[in-house]
C-alpha cells in the first residue's frame, strides 16, 4: 500500500511540475510559456516578446496543439508530456525555433 501511495505521489509530481516550474495555472499554459521562452531566446527584444503572449493566452493554443498531437490523452497530460519532451530533448527545442 505504501508503494502505491508513493507511486501516485511521484506521478502527480511529474504531472504538476510544469505548472509549478512556470508559475502558471495549467500544464498547457506552462507549455506555452516554455515555448515562447525558447522561441524568443537570443533574439532582440525577447523580453517584450515573452511578456506579450502571457496576456493573450492561458494555454488555449497549446491545448489545441496537444489535442492533435495526442488525441487520446486529456490535454493536461499531453501538455505535461510535451513539456518534458521539450525540456529533455534539445532537438525538439531547436525544431521549434526554426519552424515558429
Amino acid at each position: 500500500m505504501k508503494i502505491l501511495f508513493i507511486l501516485v505521489l511521484i506521478i502527480l509530481g511529474f504531472l504538476f511540475y510544469p505548472q509549478f516550474n512556470e508559475n502558471t495555472g495549467s500544464s498547457c499554459a506552462a507549455l506555452e510559456g516554455k515555448v515562447v521562452r525558447l522561441v524568443t531566446e537570443d533574439t532582440e527584444g525577447s523580453l517584450i516578446a515573452a511578456l506579450i503572449p502571457k496576456g493573450f493566452s492561458s494555454g488555449g493554443f497549446a491545448r489545441e496543439m496537444i489535442k492533435s498531437k495526442y488525441p487520446n490523452l486529456p490535454p493536461m497530460i499531453g501538455c505535461s508530456i510535451f513539456y518534458y519532451e521539450i525540456l529533455l530533448n534539445p532537438k525538439i527545442a531547436q525544431k521549434l525555433k526554426t519552424h515558429l
